[in-house]
């Protein structure tokens, strides 16, 4: 379908979007009659371990609802991060389908994350796959950008906190099933049960993701299994034991690498096979003093087979790069007051056993190790009428690295009750990898300072400067070690809902360079660099017709290296479509539509190897009962 039939069907699409949602021009108030609202809900973040409202958290923080995930369509949690202003995602291929992403200039191998408290990131390179990651069970998902080590340890460039859901309260019985099909035999199938009786509940999801895929050798087969249990103990305590399961077989790539850097025909696959569980004790002590305790254990087997092509042309395999590593650990924590005034305390221990060897090879382990580590922190919120400081300490005995101490000292200051001023300055670090024999902290020093309002009628704004100092800091790929300056700033932009449409738009300028040379850095194979990343959607939602909608576009001008082939050609839009047919009728289906990069557009740090995907369309429905 050409370009110029892509715009006319989209126009005619949000057309019918806008047509629906005029109302009956009945009220006195143009405003109301308008469909405005003049308010926006704030949001609870729970960045230092405990809840508070988004006005008292001083860090640049997102959070992402189980609600925007449903408006997106999304399969993995890739997709939905390439949406949040701040991040960029470096290449979006099939879905599941490898990638490195980055946060203000932090590389991804600098970010923790973390499902129910449990660490995602691999022990290798401190790497996470977002595509390994459904988004099925997931009920909202925090984002804070910059060091958070103070509460979390080793998180330099920030940290995914991923909470699921939980149980169904309301009924014994409940749940969801889904399946979708689109381009290249791209198919998602879920179902989800939950409920609760008496003082047990329960919630089960499975799913599948596959694709023949959208270029070479990424075709993809996932299969995730996920449960929780929450037992309610007398006095309100309660019990919860959660288990996941997953297992996937996604191709990395296959192309000819020519010049400049004449690798050949490469040939990449991949098999995964992870599984986690946890065990949570919650505990009232007091009215406002809380015991949580907390066991888990986690263990992977990831392999990466490297191949190319023989003298008859035969695909063979010369490398089976085998990454193994099991953990358990437990937290313990005491949380005391409320969003006023609060404190949290706690000690955590970890025990982890990390191997990496080449399969194909007689040759010793890359690496053969174990190591355990423990921390103890503590966290604060002291408010004073429209002030409120934000203090934190940790004390890291990290095992495989030199010990470290974190600190962060914050500030929200309300000049009304629509803006907030915010600062926070904090020293953090980030793991080496096992490989590094110098077992070097990767570290940084840190400060935010920045405001958000509604000051201004029907438009919520924030806008943040950052500044970071980087001492050791590791590449991606063949590790290089530097020092790095990173600073710039970051705005945002939300409406309020006008006929159920509303806007939401960023914008994040980096400047990087290397501290001990002065040169800027761009970007290349060791680490990603954007000057320039823009977010923009307009959503939609009208609850009453059942129609809900999203266009979301991002941009980013990548400043690559001289020789290296990223690309950025144009701003990536994707359009997703939700329509429930009946909306008096719990039963009734709802059907969904997605157009992925409609107008063929090329955003990736490398358009040889990891080049995106061009424009496919996906639909599906889902039932819930």
């Amino acid at each position: 379908m050409r370009r110029t039939d892509f715009q006319k069907l989209l126009f005619a699409l949000l057309a019918f979007l806008f047509c629906s949602a005029l109302p009956v021009f009945a009220d006195d108030d143009p405003l109301q009659t308008l469909g405005f609202t003049d308010t926006l809900e704030e949001t609870l973040v729970s960045t230092s371990r405990a809840l508070r409202p988004a006005s008292r958290i001083a860090e640049n923080s997102t959070v992402i609802t189980a609600a925007d995930i449903v408006r997106l369509n999304a399969h993995t949690l890739a997709e939905v991060l390439q949406t949040v202003p701040g991040i960029q995602i470096e290449s979006l291929r099939t879905p599941s389908s490898y990638t490195f992403f980055n946060i203000q200039g932090a590389l991804s191998n600098t970010v923790l994350v973390l499902i129910d408290g449990i660490r995602q990131n691999d022990f290798n390179q401190n790497g996470v796959w977002l595509g390994l990651i459904p988004v099925q069970q997931i009920d909202r998902v925090e984002i804070i950008k910059g060091a958070a080590s103070a509460a979390w340890g080793p998180a330099l460039g920030g940290v995914i906190n991923i909470i699921t859901k939980a149980p169904n309260t309301e009924r014994a019985v409940s749940g969801m099933l889904s399946g979708s099909i689109g381009s290249r035999l791209t198919a998602d199938s879920r179902a989800e049960l939950s409920g609760s009786k008496e003082r047990l509940g329960y919630y089960l999801t499975a799913g599948n993701l596959r694709s023949d895929g959208f270029s070479a050798n990424t075709a993809t087969n996932l299969t995730s299994l996920y449960g929780k249990l929450i037992y309610k103990l007398p006095g309100d305590g309660t019990v919860t034991f959660g288990l996941s399961h997953l297992g996937a077989k996604p191709g990395l790539d296959e192309v000819d690498v020519g010049p400049p850097r004449n690798w050949g025909f490469i040939h990449d696959n991949n098999e995964y096979r992870r599984n986690n569980g946890f065990l949570k004790f919650q505990q009232p002590l007091t009215a406002r003093l809380n015991l949580d305790i907390d066991g888990y254990f986690t263990n992977r087997d990831d392999h990466t087979k490297l191949g190319g092509r023989d003298d008859q042309g035969a695909i063979f395999f010369s490398n089976d790069y085998a990454v193994r590593d099991t953990s358990r650990g437990a937290n313990a924590r005491l949380t005391w007051g409320d969003s006023q005034q609060s404190f949290v305390t706690g000690f955590e221990y970890k025990h982890v056993q990390a191997t990496s060897l080449d399969l194909f090879s007689s040759a010793p382990p890359f690496y053969d190790r174990s190591w355990d580590s423990w921390a103890l922190y503590g966290n604060g919120t002291y408010t004073i009428g429209r002030l409120t400081l934000l203090p934190g300490l940790r004390r890291d005995h990290n095992g495989i690295a030199d010990n470290s101490t974190s600190y962060t000292l914050g500030a929200t200051y309300q000049i009304t009750d629509k803006t907030t001023l915010r600062a926070y300055g904090a020293q953090g670090f980030m793991l080496p990898t096992p490989s590094n024999q110098a077992n070097a902290l990767q570290r940084i020093k840190t400060l935010q300072a920045g405001a958000e309002t509604e000051a201004v009628p029907y438009i919520w704004l924030k806008g943040t400067g950052f500044y970071n100092i980087l001492r050791d800091s590791e590449s991606a790929g063949d590790i290089a070690i530097t020092n790095q300056t990173r600073q710039g700033f970051e705005v945002e932009a939300r409406t309020t809902p006008l006929l159920n449409f509303s806007l939401t738009g960023g914008y994040t300028y980096l400047y990087a360079k290397n501290s001990d040379s002065g040169e800027r850095l761009q970007t290349n194979s060791q680490q990603s660099v954007p000057p320039h990343v823009v977010k923009l959607a307009l959503n939609y939602d009208e609850a009453d017709l059942g129609l809900s909608g999203a266009l979301t576009g991002n941009y980013a001008w990548w400043n690559r290296a001289d020789g290296y082939p990223a690309a950025n050609a144009g701003m990536v839009w994707d359009l997703h479509l939700n329509w429930k047919m009946k909306t008096d009728s719990e039963l009734s289906p709802e059907l969904f539509f997605s157009g992925h990069n409609l107008f063929n557009a090329v955003q990736t740090t490398d358009d040889v190897i990891y080049k995106n995907a061009s424009r496919w369309l996906e639909g599906g429905v889902r039932v819930s009962f």
